[in-house]
C-alpha cells in the first residue's frame, strides 16, 4: 500500500513539474507597424463610409494632406462617394508591399448604387505607423 502511494506521488510530480532544462518560449515582438496596412486602411475607410471626411483627412498622411486641403477633400469625397451610396460589402482583393514603406491595399466593394467597384487605398509608413497617402474608387 505504501509502495502504491509513493508510486502515485512520483507520477503526479513527474507530470506536473516541467523540466527546467527546456528552453523558454521567447517573448513575442510587436512591430511598430501595428495595425497592419489592411487593418489601418479599413479603419480609415470606416471614417469615409460614415462621411466623417474631416477626421479621415486628419488621420491621413503627409502626402495626402499636402495634395489637398481638408475642405477640398471633404467636397471631393462627398461627390465621389455620395453618388455610390452606402457600402453593402467590402472584401480584401490584394495587398502590394513591393515598394519600400508603401502598401497598396485593394478592396472589391459593393455599394448601394454600384455593384462592382474597386477601392484602392495607398498607405505610407511614417511616424511609426501606416497612414493613407491616396484613395481611389473605380
Amino acid at each position: 500500500m505504501i509502495a502504491r502511494c509513493l508510486l502515485a506521488i512520483a507520477l503526479i510530480f513527474s507530470k506536473a513539474a516541467p523540466a527546467f532544462s527546456q528552453a523558454q518560449t521567447p517573448a513575442r515582438r510587436i512591430s511598430g507597424a501595428v495595425p497592419a496596412p489592411d487593418d489601418r486602411a479599413r479603419q480609415w475607410l470606416v471614417l469615409v463610409d460614415d462621411k466623417n471626411y474631416t477626421q479621415s483627412w486628419r488621420e491621413a498622411g503627409t502626402a495626402f494632406k499636402t495634395r489637398q486641403k481638408n475642405d477640398a477633400w471633404a467636397a471631393d469625397a462627398a461627390t465621389k462617394r455620395g453618388s455610390l451610396g452606402a457600402v453593402a460589402s467590402r472584401g480584401l482583393k490584394s495587398i502590394d508591399l513591393s515598394r519600400n514603406n508603401t502598401a497598396v491595399v485593394r478592396y472589391d466593394t459593393v455599394f448601394a448604387r454600384k455593384a462592382a467597384a474597386v477601392e484602392t487605398v495607398t498607405l505610407n509608413f511614417e511616424n511609426g505607423g501606416w497612414l493613407v497617402s491616396d484613395y481611389t474608387v473605380e
